[in-house]
């Protein structure tokens, strides 16, 4: 992918271990900040993998490696590194959106009360589009809540942001600015972001590597051109 160093690697690495589901291993290496996606026709399957290479599930045969250490045996102080937005991740519904970006770091004492408000109206002006972020969760749109939950996930400085279907629900418009925003966590906060079930164009635009995942293997490319010519093939 580029000559940066791996932050994770997977060697020979299978989420399932119920033998009615894909069994199909997969080895590759993750660079720091970069630009990951996972395509394939099966969203629990992209998903399983994903989990698995963010340390949420072990895996059933193989290994995961984060910063060369063994990923499932990385001991609690790690685990802000990584960040992880599941499809049904949701803000808390009594706090307005301000409040929600706080609770972490707030939580971990990670600043003053009054560096963290100023942190976080700073990472929320980054990505303008006219909300209002004092209302509560549910009167938000899903490209609102989608945004606050990545800016309460990067307020813990993780190295890495998994994000499930990060374009789900969202009309043209605003999968087109989302993935800027996306592109721009790498570019600006040298984070890595994975994402899962991405939009086509975002991939041909921003993807480093393309993790594909078919009923049959899993395949890596470096390089759009790559996955490009594997599906016109």
């Amino acid at each position: 992918m580029n000559d940066k160093a791996a932050l994770i690697q997977a060697f020979s690495a299978i989420p399932f271990s119920d033998p009615q589901q894909p069994s199909m291993s997969l080895s590759c290496e993750i660079s720091a900040t970069g630009l990951v996606c996972f395509l394939g026709q099966q969203f629990s399957v992209i998903n399983a993998y994903m989990q698995m290479l963010a340390g949420a599930n072990e895996p059933y045969k193989g290994s995961i490696y984060f910063a060369d250490s063994l990923l499932n045996a990385r001991d609690k102080n790690n685990c802000p590194a990584i960040a992880y937005l599941y499809h049904n991740s949701a803000l808390l519904s009594y706090l307005n959106g301000i409040d929600n970006v706080k609770v972490p770091a707030l939580y971990h004492q990670l600043a003053s009360t009054t560096e963290i408000d100023k942190e976080v109206n700073a990472l929320i002006d980054e990505f303008e589009y006219g909300a209002n972020h004092l209302i509560l969760p549910a009167f938000m749109s899903t490209l609102q809540r989608r945004h606050l939950l990545i800016v309460r996930s990067i307020m813990l400085k993780p190295k890495i942001l998994f994000i499930e279907n990060p374009f789900s629900g969202l009309d043209r418009d605003q999968v087109r600015v989302f993935g800027q925003y996306l592109s721009g966590l790498v570019k600006n906060k040298n984070i890595t972001v994975i994402a899962g079930n991405a939009n086509l164009d975002f991939v041909r635009s921003y993807a480093d590597q393309i993790i594909y995942i078919t009923t049959a293997n899993v395949h890596v490319f470096n390089h759009w051109e790559t996955f490009s010519d594997y599906l016109n093939g």
